[in-house]
């Protein structure tokens, strides 16, 4: 398993094609609400196994909100979102970051309390889907 920090500029081929099949094509997100402004500002994460497939991604923005973490449905369950979620906390670090906060689809929320994030427990809607406002100190 391989975690590259990367840009838009330099890996968007990668993270568009895991983002559009997890977020459009899975969740069913529309294409709209998918891509904004913040990718070309961000630091992104592209998750590598043992061919130069990505199989997942991640961003970092420069407000350290962590978001758009994806992993492929086949390789889901196999450390690789652990992973990239470790790699964005370290930057977040190296950037000064105190602390970071990301808006988890509710299923997922589970997995980011195991990762000591927490919440308010508030819902509300983005991209048309319930999310859930959650925060870390690093």
């Amino acid at each position: 398993m391989n975690i590259l920090t990367s840009d838009w500029h330099s890996s968007r081929a990668q993270l568009t094609f895991v983002r559009r099949q997890v977020f459009i094509l899975e969740h069913g997100i529309d294409e709209q609400d998918e891509w904004d402004d913040e990718d070309a500002s961000a630091t992104h994460f592209v998750a590598f196994g043992t061919t130069a497939a990505p199989l997942g991604v991640c961003r970092l923005t420069e407000s350290g909100q962590i978001g758009r973490l994806a992993v492929l449905p086949n390789y889901r369950h196999q450390g690789y979102g652990k992973l990239l979620l470790r790699k964005a906390l370290q930057v977040a670090r190296e950037m000064g970051l105190k602390e970071v906060f990301l808006h988890a689809m509710v299923d997922v929320q589970l997995f980011y309390q195991a990762h000591d994030f927490e919440t308010d427990g508030l819902v509300f809607m983005e991209a048309g889907k319930p999310h859930i406002k959650m925060v870390r100190k690093i």
